[in-house]
C-alpha cells in the first residue's frame, strides 16, 4: 500500500514537471516569434474569405475613420517577405503576417473576421490550384470561385491597370445557395513570371473604398 502511495506521488510529480515544462516551451516559441515579427501581429495562414456584400449583410462595425486615412499623408511601405512587392499603407494599420507561408500573404485588422479569413494580399501560385491556367491570368480570374466550396459561378469580370503599371482584372462571383455576390477581388498579372499572380480581396467596408483603391495603385512587383 505505501508502494503504491509513493508511486502515486510520484507519478504526480513527474506529470506536473512535464506540465511545467511544456508551458515553458510554449512560451519560449511565443516569445522568439513575437521579437522576429518586430512588432507585427502573427497569426496562421489561412484560406481566403471571399464575403458576400449586399443587403443581406449586416451593417460593419467601423474600426476607423477611413475618409482621415484615405486623405492622411502618414502611410508607409509595406514589401513582401518572400516575394519583392510593394505596396502604401496608412501607418496606422499594423501589417499582420502568417509564419511559413509560401503565400506570403498580409492583412490588417480593419473589419469584425479573423485577419486569417480576410485576407488583403495573396501571392497566388497558379499551378498549385491549376496547372492549365498558367500563363493565362484572365482565365484564372474567371475560374477563381471553382477553388472555393461556397461559390457557384463568375459574376463579372473587367481588365484593370493600377496607377503603377500593373495590368491585371477585377471579378466579382456568385456565392451557393443565397445568390449574394462577393466583394470585389483584383488580380495583378506579373512579368517574367507567368506561375503567379497578386490576388488583392476587398477586405474593407464600404467607407473603406478610398483606401483600398490608394492601396492598389500603389502596388508594385521589381523584377
Amino acid at each position: 500500500m505505501e508502494n503504491n502511495e509513493i508511486s502515486k506521488k510520484n507519478l504526480m510529480i513527474i506529470n506536473a514537471v512535464i506540465l511545467i515544462i511544456f508551458l515553458l516551451v510554449i512560451g519560449g516559441v511565443y516569445y522568439w516569434v513575437s521579437r522576429k515579427s518586430k512588432g507585427q501581429q502573427v497569426f496562421p495562414a489561412g484560406i481566403n474569405y471571399l464575403s458576400p456584400k449586399g443587403e443581406d449583410t449586416k451593417k460593419p462595425v467601423l474600426l476607423f475613420d477611413f475618409t482621415k486615412l484615405a486623405e492622411s499623408s502618414d502611410w508607409v511601405t509595406y514589401k513582401g517577405k518572400i516575394y519583392p512587392y510593394t505596396f502604401q499603407h496608412p501607418k496606422i494599420l499594423t501589417p499582420l503576417s502568417f509564419p511559413n507561408d509560401k503565400n506570403d500573404a498580409v492583412t490588417f485588422k480593419v473589419n469584425e473576421l479573423p485577419p486569417e479569413q480576410s485576407l488583403l494580399l495573396t501571392v497566388e501560385i497558379i499551378s498549385s490550384r491549376d496547372k492549365n491556367l498558367v500563363g493565362k491570368p484572365e482565365e484564372f480570374a474567371r475560374n477563381y470561385w471553382k477553388f472555393f466550396s461556397g461559390l457557384k459561378a463568375l459574376d463579372k469580370i473587367t481588365k484593370i491597370t493600377n496607377e503603377k503599371g500593373l495590368s491585371g482584372y477585377k471579378a466579382t462571383y456568385v456565392v451557393k445557395g443565397s445568390n449574394a455576390i462577393t466583394s470585389e477581388n483584383y488580380f495583378f498579372a506579373v512579368e517574367d513570371n507567368n506561375d503567379i499572380i497578386l490576388h488583392i480581396g476587398d477586405i474593407f467596408p464600404a467607407e473603406g473604398k478610398a483606401v483600398l483603391n490608394r492601396m492598389i495603385n500603389s502596388l508594385e512587383y521589381q523584377k
